[in-house]
């Protein structure tokens, strides 16, 4: 193997949490703004949480085999554009390119099924972009920084995909624009954004790299296993927290009607007035997520990966507990900024622990990395599934006890995966314990 050192620029960083933004703003589309979408476009028939959390866990189960397209950038790149950019930039421009599409093809008779179907084909995109560009920062950062860029990172993309499509639909109602706009205009942007990344300068990697007996260690270790366990669990509660924690406090709030498990709007449906409170509800919640993906993936790198982990896991916990106490709206706001700063915590401090790990496999680290974040959206898909058949069971329930068990529920659950973690051999992933 044959590596050439490149100098790091500041802006890089930049770079990819823009990218990592648009990414992001692709799921707060289908998590956040599609719900309210169908509620106006399919009105007056009502909308069922449980149906809708189903929906979600269909369009994003590509993400769950990232490890494919872990393997496609770790293989084929090309002469003048390297192994990762050219998984950035293509996929990217077919996702943005259906994104443009999408308003003028949607009706209320196809709207369910059809947001389904080019909600796999776009997340797919994401997806293959959006493992490039891991792959990139692991070529490009050395462990020592990996916390630090993977914290920024994931922190933009975490507030694309809790407070973009919302900011967006906001800036839309104050212009007097129309929801389908967005539409365009997110596709518009993935399109343009994805070519920034040709400003970076990769690693030139004179590999010849053996998929078949790298993948055999990858997925034939029972160590590897243990941090595949623990990224599943990781990521158990994270889609309640984009889908279903907004819509809760937007019942609370006594602006969506809700019996049981089905919700349906208040007043009059030609008129947009949920975008700006559940705008509101997801900035907070994205506020929260980058301050705590700033402070977990510091403490990741300079103190102890252990400690980030199990302080991001103690924090969820709590945050999933205190929505359980019935209260005013504004207070609940406030819990869903301490939620998303637990949820950044949380997820910085376990990219700095993958991060390390992959580092084992310098053949094909975008390969185990992407494999590891299968596991995690595969955790993230299984919640959004097993919370859609909790609220059919709980459906004779009133809806705030339905909610109320499935956080009590989640909170339980997600602590499965520090159990996993605490299995882990530190020397693996604590930079400490390797130094000394």
């Amino acid at each position: 193997m044959e590596i050439h050192d490149v100098e790091l620029k500041r802006y890089y960083v930049g770079v990819f949490s823009l990218n990592y933004f648009v990414q992001g703003m692709n799921q707060s589309m289908f998590t956040t703004i599609i719900p309210i979408f169908l509620f106006y476009l399919l009105s007056p028939a009502p909308v069922n949480a449980g149906q809708i959390a189903s929906m979600m866990s269909i369009i994003l189960l590509p993400f769950g085999v990232k490890f494919l397209y872990g393997i496609l950038s770790d293989k084929i790149g090309f002469k003048n554009l390297g192994r990762r950019k050219p998984w950035i930039i293509i996929a990217s421009f077919l996702s943005g390119l259906i994104w443009i599409l999408f308003p003028f093809i949607l009706t209320p008779s196809n709207a369910m099924n059809l947001v389904t179907l080019l909600g796999i084909i776009i997340v797919i995109g994401v997806a293959m972009a959006d493992t490039a560009i891991d792959g990139l920062i692991l070529d490009l950062y050395p462990k020592e920084r990996l916390g630090r860029v993977q914290g920024i990172c994931w922190g933009f993309r975490s507030v694309g995909i809790i407070a973009g499509g919302p900011l967006l639909v906001m800036l839309i109602l104050l212009t007097g624009g129309t929801t389908e706009i967005i539409f365009i205009g997110l596709g518009i942007a993935m399109m343009i954004f994805s070519f920034t990344t040709l400003i970076v300068k990769e690693k030139v990697k004179k590999i010849e790299v053996n998929a078949v007996e790298n993948l055999k260690v990858i997925f034939g270790k029972i160590k590897n296993w243990k941090v595949y366990a623990f990224s599943l669990f990781n990521a158990f509660c994270d889609g309640i927290i984009f889908v279903l924690i907004p819509l809760f406090i937007l019942i609370q709030w006594g602006l969506v009607n809700a019996t049981g498990a089905s919700m349906d709007i208040i007043g009059d449906p030609t008129q947009q007035n949920l975008y700006a409170p559940q705008a509101l509800i997801a900035f907070t919640i994205g506020l929260g997520v980058i301050t705590g993906a700033l402070i977990g993936g510091r403490i990741a790198d300079l103190h102890s990966r252990k400690r980030g982990v199990v302080i991001g896991f103690i924090l969820t916990t709590i945050s999933f507990l205190i929505f359980i106490i019935p209260i005013i709206w504004p207070v609940l706001i406030l819990f869903a900024l301490i939620l998303g700063s637990s949820a950044g915590w949380r997820n910085s401090a376990f990219s700095a622990v993958i991060g390390q790990e992959s580092q084992q496999y310098p053949e094909m680290d975008s390969t185990y990395y992407a494999t590891c974040n299968s596991f995690t959206n595969l955790g993230s898909t299984i919640g959004l599934q097993t919370t859609s058949i909790l609220f059919v069971i709980l459906g004779g329930l009133q809806t705030f006890w339905i909610f109320a068990i499935t956080f009590l529920f989640l909170a339980i659950i997600m602590n499965i995966g520090l159990g996993m973690f605490f299995i882990l051999d530190p020397k693996d992933y604590e930079v400490n314990i390797e130094r000394n």
